[in-house]
């Protein structure tokens, strides 16, 4: 039993050296008997505070004569170095006139108990500082002796002192008097009587006479039948509490919100059950509030596919989801048209408390898109026909045209002198009748986005002197003077659309005349400003005229509008001119404005970024530049040959009359079968081309003549004669293989521009 202990008795012979009995304790010290020297065993292996301590109660044990019993804990170093722990006990039995003798005793190994309570030590420690952190308090009731115990934890939570001793009395008046009491009392009652835990949450007044909220849990422990203590925890927990208060509050608030919301919202919890819908929600889906709060989603709407089962699950997990347009099923088979968004909503950072669900009935909204593009397709599609009448009717009108106005040329060109006035009176009647015609093709393709804007080289200073000359012909007869004005700085060369630019300039300068009876028309071009390779220029034709009341300024430039229905009876005109004139402005990106006063005249200016060309341009030169009369330019094209394709007798007719006057050799054929035929036959220098013939029209003539095997047929050029330039025509004359085209009716100048560059130009290859 001694070994198993690890105890032992030993011997001290006080006078002598040696230790009597000390073999079991040196094993136990893990030494043996020759690895001690002489010394006493106590005086060799006890640190020297436990020898002090040990010598000190020897003493002690000595003067009282044995009377006082000597016991002492004592440290020994263990082999090694490490230390062991043993509790003697001895007595004095021999001595020798008062001098002690010999000493016996008993001794015990310690150092496993005190390892265990030097555990329990570092445990208690590490527990504590838990607690600590946790809020977390301790406490205990004996009941045999109803003495209260609390932990240190305890006393910080009820903001007590470390030294504040709890008793049976004090222990409850913490806790608020209230349901809160009786409830703990109720709930300790049921501990110890019947052996029932507990674990509730409950308001404390702690020592600063503040309300706390605290998690309080006992646990009764029984002996025989009978509780001999019940313990616990105390655990602060006011900042969660508050926390889930204020959570709360948001979820009320966000319910309220839902509900009154002015959409289709719903709330869901985790498990997809309703916690809030808004009205709106309600009267969608045809559901009664009060049979839908706490009831679950998937079972109102049995419909639901798994897709968006599949989308609700994920959404549970952080993500979100929407869907602009969406079709669903209703229960009564009615098929809707929906917008929804799904996303989750949150009960604490991190953690998805449920679903929020917004939708919206968009069927209305999608059947007036569907009627949108209907109407939108059934829009496009009178444009279309608009399109194809302006067509067939620019065709129609502009063949008789072409015949009027080139016999009128033809005997302008050697009239008698009692028809000289009557031709005069033809022509400008003729010419009227073709600027109005003109001029509403040109708004159909500005208003249809047929316009495409080009962006070409050309000599902005040569195109204002180009319109000045022309006008300046125009008014001859009127008592008026025109002038054209444009400063040093003008750039010479810029890059834009001259065509358009000059048709602009040219509206508004003949508008100013047609409105002016006395003074004058100004034309004025200005640098504004120079920067990264542009030019802003300003532009103004300004008239001293009948000028247009302040009130009708803004409807100018409306169609088919002018300043009253006394201005169209005295001086004409259907009131588009100005109306193409600020679509073609805008298109170039400027915007034109008007000054005017009644009685002394309009301005009409606006002002352009163009870009600057890098050389020289090409001259512009505008219809009606060339003379037909003299015999000069006569010659450079006599001697021509040249094939005309027209199947209109009096086109021919017109044409034929030119031809023979400039000297060119021509044929004619009526169709384009027949044009294939003689170009296969014959070598021409030119082919007029109409485009539309029987058998075979113009596109289809010319793309024939291009796929002819020698190379003079993919060289000659073809040129389309044509009444209408609506649409995508040029495009498709360019695409047929054609050079270029001519717009029935035609000015004789014109017709012998084209004949001359295009044949000068075959010539020279």
């Amino acid at each position: 039993m001694k070994k198993g202990l690890q105890a032992g008795c030993w011997e001290w012979n006080i006078k002598g050296d040696l230790p009597f009995d000390d073999v079991s304790l040196m094993k136990n010290l893990g030494f043996t008997s020759d690895e001690l020297n002489t010394s006493p065993i106590w005086s060799q292996k006890i640190p020297d505070v436990n020898l002090e301590l040990f010598k000190q109660q020897l003493q002690s044990h000595i003067k009282s004569h044995a009377t006082d019993p000597f016991a002492q804990e004592v440290c020994f170093l263990y082999k090694g170095g490490k230390k062991r722990y043993f509790v003697f006990t001895g007595r004095i039995v021999q001595w020798d006139n008062d001098q002690p003798l010999l000493m016996i005793g008993s001794y015990f190994d310690m150092t496993s108990q005190r390892e265990t309570e030097k555990e329990l030590s570092r445990v208690k420690r590490f527990l504590t500082k838990t607690s600590d952190s946790s809020e977390v308090g301790g406490w205990e009731i004996n009941m045999n002796t109803m003495q209260v115990t609390w932990t240190l934890g305890t006393r910080q939570i009820f903001g007590l002192p470390e030294d504040f001793i709890p008793d049976k009395d004090n222990f409850a008046q913490f806790f608020k008097e209230s349901p809160d009491r009786q409830l703990l009392k109720d709930a300790f009652e049921e501990a110890v009587t019947k052996g029932k835990s507990y674990d509730l949450e409950l308001r404390v007044i702690n020592a600063a006479d503040e309300e706390i909220w605290t998690r309080t849990i006992g646990q009764p422990e029984f002996e025989n039948g009978r509780c001999i203590r019940v313990y616990g925890i105390f655990q602060d927990i006011t900042t969660q509490k508050r926390d889930a208060e204020k959570l709360a509050m948001k979820q009320l608030q966000l319910e309220a919100f839902i509900s009154s919301a002015p959409a289709a919202i719903a709330m869901l919890d985790k498990s997809y059950n309703y916690i809030a819908a808004s009205k709106i929600w309600m009267a969608s889906y045809n559901i009664d509030v009060s049979t839908i709060i706490g009831k679950n989603h998937l079972q109102i709407f049995h419909e639901i596919s798994e897709e968006w089962k599949g989308y609700m699950a994920r959404c549970l997990k952080g993500e979100s989801f929407k869907m602009e347009e969406d079709q669903f099923t209703r229960r009564d088979g009615k098929l809707e048209w929906l917008r929804w968004e799904i996303k989750p909503w949150y009960e604490a950072p991190g953690q998805v408390g449920g679903i929020i669900l917004f939708t919206e009935l968009i069927t209305e909204k999608k059947r007036a898109q569907e009627e949108l593009i209907k109407a939108k397709e059934q829009a496009e599609i009178a444009l279309q026909a608009k399109s194809r009448f302006l067509s067939v009717m620019s065709h129609e009108i502009r063949t008789p045209m072409n015949a009027v106005i080139g016999f009128s040329n033809l005997l302008l060109e050697n009239p008698r002198d009692d028809q000289q006035e009557y031709l005069n009176l033809l022509k400008f009647s003729a010419d009227n009748l073709m600027v109005i015609i003109n001029d509403i093709l040109s708004l159909s393709k500005i208003e249809e986005g047929m316009v495409i804007l080009e962006l070409i080289d050309f000599n902005l200073k040569e195109l204002l002197e180009n319109i000045y000359a022309i006008n300046k012909a125009v008014i001859t007869g009127k008592n008026i003077t025109l002038q054209l004005n444009y400063d040093k700085k003008l750039p010479s060369f810029v890059k834009g659309d001259s065509v358009r630019l000059g048709q602009i300039i040219s509206n508004l300068v003949n508008n100013a005349v047609k409105f002016t009876d006395t003074g004058g028309v100004t034309i004025t071009a200005k640098m504004v400003v120079e920067h990264h390779g542009y030019s802003s220029v300003y532009f103004e034709v300004r008239d001293t005229g009948i000028g247009i009341p302040e009130d009708k300024q803004d409807h100018v430039f409306g169609i088919f509008t002018q300043a009253s229905t006394e201005t169209t009876r005295k001086f004409g005109g259907i009131g588009l001119g100005l109306a193409i004139c600020r679509r073609l402005v805008e298109l170039m990106g400027g915007k034109i404005k008007i000054k005017s006063k009644v009685g002394e005249g309009s301005a009409f200016y606006f002002t352009l970024k163009l870009k600057k060309a890098g050389a020289a341009a090409p001259a512009t030169k505008l219809q009606g530049s060339v003379s037909v009369k003299d015999s000069n330019s006569r010659d450079t094209i006599r001697g021509t040959r040249l094939l005309l394709a027209e199947d209109n007798a009096i086109n021919v007719l017109v044409v034929k009359r030119y031809l023979e006057l400039w000297g060119v050799e021509f044929d004619v054929v009526e169709n384009g079968e027949k044009a294939v035929q003689l170009v296969a036959e014959n070598d021409y220098d030119l082919i007029l081309m109409d485009l539309q013939m029987p058998v075979m029209d113009g596109y289809e003539a010319a793309m024939k003549i291009r796929q002819m095997k020698e190379k003079k047929y993919s060289t000659i050029p073809i040129i389309a004669i044509t009444a209408s330039l609506v649409g995508d025509i040029k495009q498709a004359v360019i695409n047929s293989g054609m050079n270029s085209w001519i717009s029935k009716p035609f000015n004789p100048g014109e017709l012998f521009d084209i004949i001359k560059n295009y044949s000068r130009a075959k010539s020279h290859k």
